[in-house]
């Protein structure tokens, strides 16, 4: 565990906030790291913001701040880069809290993989790794709304930005000199894109398990049902399985319940049945007596087995070329993009690069791998 004492400044006012932002507002760079509690509510709480510029480590406590505007100037300013280590949590509580994610972004962890050090690298790991330095790691269960912070989580939590500032040029100048300093910028521009884009209520069904086995008038009650429960977590700030689960939702739809009996057996618990029993088969009988036209495009089956033979063919490809560039194959192409790309080929198709094997990855690996379908088209 490294011996450094930090002694932070601490951000509890607006007055105080509006300052110091206009201070970083003429960094090149600055670290950023929150923390906030997520176990009882269907939205971040947010109970820190660390911050370090080329001056000093900051304390931001968002239970004292209401005017939030000048954080989200420099978090907007195009000249000032905000890096994050595995930022995607982070870039919800700052959409959630300061109403805009953090842009030009840079992810030390995603620089890392692109530099050859590994996957989904913990940031513990990721110091050792570049700055021989052994953090200590015992607050990330703390709760971050409690009042006053302990000294034990005060000096956690400006660990995570001090040494982060310091990883970032380190991480820049070893892309440098492999020529990928423009893939981190690329890579973290599309998370900031999908950090930004609306939610997509009406396709979130697509992520219960086995939804794949509905019948289509079965996938649109399943997907009417889900956009209802994410309704109702929001406005109750509950997780989403405290209104009901995947798995009594995926009941209700495929024996298209109609009474409270049915509910139940399908999973329903007495409380929930109790407070939306009524709600939900009113969801049900409505959706069953919409015509066709209103519902989803049927979900993809699991590919065939002849299309899993072309997949390995795929795959092989994409590992030996990930084997030569040094990172991570899953980086290099992600396995739902690679299977939108076989989809759009098997059995005869031309074959579609998706958006996220455009750019870099067209020429490290897209052209490849339609080369090789238009092969396996012409062998079939």
């Amino acid at each position: 565990m490294a011996s450094l004492a930090f002694e932070p400044h601490w951000i509890n006012t607006n007055q105080l906030l509006a300052e110091v932002c206009q201070s970083w507002l003429q960094e090149a760079y600055l670290a950023v790291d929150t923390e906030f509690v997520r176990t009882t509510t269907f939205y971040p709480k947010a109970g820190l913001i660390q911050v370090t510029s080329s001056v000093a480590d900051y304390l931001i406590d968002p239970l004292e701040i209401s005017d939030w505007q000048p954080l989200r100037q420099v978090f907007e300013h195009p000249l000032v880069v905000k890096v994050f280590h595995a930022c995607a949590e982070d870039l919800e509580v700052c959409r959630q809290l300061i109403g805009c994610v953090p842009s030009p972004l840079a992810d030390s962890q995603h620089a890392a993989a692109l530099c050859g050090l590994g996957g989904s690298m913990g940031f513990q790991r990721l110091v050792a790794e570049v700055l021989n330095v052994d953090l200590a790691k015992g607050e990330t269960r703390s709760n971050w709304l409690e009042r006053p912070l302990r000294d034990e989580q005060i000096q956690y939590a400006v660990a995570d930005v001090y040494y982060l500032y310091r990883l970032y040029p380190k991480l820049v100048a070893q892309l440098k000199q492999l020529g990928r300093e423009s893939w981190l910028a690329e890579d973290c521009q599309r998370l900031v894109q999908q950090a930004m884009a609306p939610d997509d209520l009406a396709g979130q069904y697509r992520r219960v398990k086995l939804a794949w086995k509905l019948r289509a008038q079965e996938q649109f009650v399943l997907q009417q049902l889900v956009v209802w429960r994410e309704q109702r977590a929001r406005e109750r700030d509950v997780p989403r399985s405290k209104v009901i689960d995947d798995g009594t939702l995926w009941n209700i739809a495929r024996y298209k319940a109609k009474n409270r009996d049915q509910l139940a057996r399908s999973g329903m618990k007495p409380g929930a049945l109790k407070q939306d029993g009524k709600a939900i088969l009113q969801i049900v009988t409505q959706a069953l007596a919409m015509d066709s036209d209103h519902w989803p495009r049927q979900l993809d089956k699991p590919l065939s087995p002849d299309a899993g033979q072309w997949l390995k063919e795929l795959k092989k490809i994409i590992n030996q070329r990930a084997e030569t560039l040094q990172i991570p194959a899953d980086l290099l192409v992600r396995k739902k993009t690679l299977e939108a790309l076989l989809r759009s080929a098997y059995p005869s198709g031309q074959g579609r690069l998706p958006e996220s094997l455009q750019g870099w990855r067209k020429t490290e690996i897209g052209e490849a791998l339609l080369v090789k379908l238009a092969e396996l088209n012409n062998a079939a």
